[in-house]
């Protein structure tokens, strides 16, 4: 019986990296990242500033933080659609995992889905206000569904 459950748990963490590698492969297959070099060119930004003169390192530090914040400005739309994605595939994971009379499903989709979740979270936080939407929607749904399930048993 403990050889079964620690089967159960090992295969479970196994199948959980296995899925969150998947997401996240597939995700960066679907969506086409902005490329830093596209606003950084090399040329224009990385020489020794040792052989500059004062202004033409003050220049350089200009274009080099508008290079950066146009990066940043690319990245948004980027992360956001991977938050959707990530916070998207872990809810459906989760309910999964809820709903799911077997152990290994159980443990699986339960952490998948908080994992995927989470890593939505931390690549879409300078947009704050949708992930606290988005997750307090999440939040509601899935508390409201878990507590009506785990009532049932």
């Amino acid at each position: 019986m403990a050889n079964k459950i620690a089967l159960t748990i090992i295969v479970s963490i196994i199948l959980t990296v296995i899925l969150i590698s998947l997401v996240n492969v597939g995700t960066s297959i679907i969506i086409e990242e902005p490329e830093y070099d596209k606003f950084c060119a090399e040329e224009d930004i990385r020489f020794p500033e040792s052989d500059l003169t004062k202004e033409e390192a003050t220049q350089l530090n200009e274009a080099r933080i508008k290079c950066n914040e146009e990066y940043r400005e690319a990245q948004k739309p980027y992360n956001q659609n991977r938050y959707y994605i990530f916070a998207g595939i872990g809810f459906i994971l989760l309910l999964v995992g809820l709903f799911s009379k077997e152990n290994m499903v159980q443990l699986t989709g339960l952490a998948s889905g908080g994992i995927l979740v989470a890593e939505g979270i931390v690549i879409n936080l300078q947009n704050k206000l949708i992930v606290f939407f988005s997750l307090l929607a999440i939040l509601i749904i899935f508390g409201v569904v878990a507590w009506r399930v785990i009532k049932k048993i």
